[in-house]
């Protein structure tokens, strides 16, 4: 068993506490509406999570903050890939079955929830990009420590990064003070990857999230064919100089996904291989061995026009067991 998978299978107090917290919530909430019991759906506006600052500025994730809304693609045959570069050629169609992806990229706060709930108990508090082995348990901190380069740890995410967003603050993982809503860094492919699973989704394969950008027009940008400009993505940055999800909606797709050029770039499922995509040739593997695709260029290093594209899967520094300041992600689900 994993350290992850018997951090996650603790039977701890405060489990117990959560889970009976719920119940007499539950039960008070039925009693208070009578039988007219309705289904709440959050806004977009607070699918970044409910937040409550500390004494110390930092913000903590409510518990009861639920993930980002998902939006339904349609299945059909898409065209993936464009003339415009060797890695993207040939172009060609690719049946997709029906499948949602998170609406926004995943967040600060909703990153440091799950942190949270792996039930690790911090040894001190520590600032944003300052958390060392120190601050944590001896068993645990290969999970969260990245080191020099060259360190084959693959943590979950490397908060020891100057460029990652969560500090400890009183025992808890929290997004530091004015991150909250803002998309995580330094996230490894298998951080990203748990992170889903935890959710109870997955990455999106490349063509997945190609078809969520580029939709069954084919549009070049995920708004549609006319250039990159300053209102519809977060690009030509500072590195760091990320954005709130969601805060350039005349960039977001028609179907309303959002931040799918800039901001971040965004691991996917999929190992970096030659087109045509063939889901059978190994590529989605995930105990595989290289480079997974990030797509939709960032605010620092693939800035450019045509980085900002549906198609462009080169991508920069895309190594899966290290963190990246410039690559996020977001999450998917199949619909069966």
């Amino acid at each position: 068993m994993s350290m992850l998978s018997q951090l996650r299978s603790l039977p701890t107090k405060r489990k117990r506490i959560q889970f009976f917290g719920t119940i007499l919530a539950t039960a008070l909430l039925i009693i208070s509406c009578g039988t007219n019991v309705s289904t709440v759906v959050p806004s977009p506006a607070a699918d970044p999570g409910e937040m409550q600052s500390s004494p110390s500025g930092a913000v903590a994730v409510s518990p009861s903050a639920s993930p980002s809304s998902m939006v339904r693609i349609p299945a059909g045959t898409y065209t993936i890939g464009s003339d415009a570069a060797e890695d993207t050629q040939p172009v060609h169609q690719v049946a997709i079955a029906a499948f949602q992806i998170d609406r926004y990229e995943v967040t600060n706060a909703q990153y440091a929830e799950f942190l949270n709930s792996l039930e690790i108990q911090p040894l001190q508090n520590a600032a944003a990009g300052e958390i060392r082995s120190s601050d944590l348990p001896e068993s645990v901190a290969p999970l969260f420590i990245e080191g020099a380069e060259g360190n084959q740890q693959n943590p979950l995410i490397a908060l020891d990064d100057e460029h990652t967003r969560i500090a400890i603050q009183n025992g808890q993982f929290v997004a530091e003070s004015g991150y909250a809503d803002h998309p995580i860094a330094e996230t490894t492919w298998r951080g990203a990857k748990e992170f889903c699973q935890w959710r109870g989704s997955r990455l999106p394969t490349e063509v997945e999230w190609e078809a969520a950008a580029r939709g069954l027009q084919g549009r070049t940008y995920p708004w549609g064919d006319e250039p990159p400009t300053r209102d519809r993505a977060v690009y030509g940055r500072n590195s760091g100089a990320t954005e709130a999800i969601g805060t350039h909606t005349a960039g977001a797709t028609p179907e309303g996904v959002h931040d799918l050029a800039g901001n971040l770039a965004e691991w996917t499922s999929t190992l970096y291989r030659p087109y045509p995509y063939n889901p059978d040739d190994g590529r989605e593997q995930p105990d595989a061995v290289g480079e997974r695709v990030t797509r939709g260029g960032d605010h620092v290093f693939d800035s450019s026009p045509n980085e900002l594209t549906t198609y462009f899967r080169t991508g920069f520094s895309r190594e899966p067991d290290r963190g990246h300041r410039h690559i996020g992600f977001r999450c998917a689900q199949s619909l069966t």
